[in-house]
């Protein structure tokens, strides 16, 4: 009887760790496809001069689901995917469309 708490601990802290990793890779590849569809908009909308809905219409698939705010005062485009990864990418004349830095 006196193993039953020993094996839930250990299957519990094999979930737990499972679980952590699982999430750290999902938000990693995240975090790449919002900076990849962030500098594609940015790129069409400024550097092609391009409207944001006719530069969305070309998104390979499964990037149609993620949201890019464009603000064109400063000149950027912000994409936030699962709430927790931001990514922005801003044009200037000398480089065109850079990614910012996570």
């Amino acid at each position: 009887m006196a193993r039953w708490p020993l094996i839930l601990s250990i299957v519990g802290a094999a979930v737990l760790i499972g679980g952590g990793l699982y999430a750290w890779r999902v938000a990693d590849q995240a975090g790449v496809a919002a900076a990849a569809i962030t500098k594609v908009v940015c790129s069409c909308v400024f550097v092609d001069g391009r409207a944001l809905d006719a530069c969305r219409a070309e998104d390979p698939p499964g990037f149609e689901t993620i949201p890019v705010a464009i603000d064109q005062t400063a000149k950027t485009a912000t994409a936030t995917l699962l709430l927790i990864v931001t990514r922005r990418a801003t044009y200037s004349e000398a480089y065109g469309c850079t990614l910012d830095p996570p």
